[in-house]
């Protein structure tokens, strides 16, 4: 059990670490006057923030860097992944961006609303 507590508490760590990240990056490309796609950005975001989380636990654990601990480096990025984009919509929206190569400026959400992260 107590393991399902700490990976709930990383989860949410990553989460709370990814929407602040991602939303400094946001507004700094702004400023720069860069295009921003934030779902490509939070989803790159994410992977590092969980794979830092998942290094400095292993050295402050002095867990071994074995087969089994790297999957478990992937599985905890990619539910990171998942936790900082909050939903169906948006993970499928970022699904089509990164195979369309970015190049979505505009999509329309379900309800019709134009998104324009």
């Amino acid at each position: 059990m107590v393991f399902l507590q700490i990976l709930m508490v990383g989860l949410a760590a990553v989460s709370v670490l990814t929407t602040l990240s991602t939303q400094a990056l946001k507004k700094l490309f702004r400023e720069c006057g860069g295009k921003v796609h934030a779902n490509i950005m939070a989803s790159i975001v994410s992977i590092v923030i969980s794979v830092a989380l998942c290094v400095a636990w292993a050295i402050i654990k002095d867990i071994p860097f074995d087969a089994l601990y790297i999957f478990c480096m992937v599985a905890f990025s990619f539910f990171g992944w998942l936790c900082a984009l909050l939903g169906y919509d948006k993970i499928k929206q970022s699904i089509k961006q990164i195979v369309s190569g970015g190049d979505i400026d505009k999509m329309e959400d379900k309800d019709g609303e134009r998104n324009n992260d």
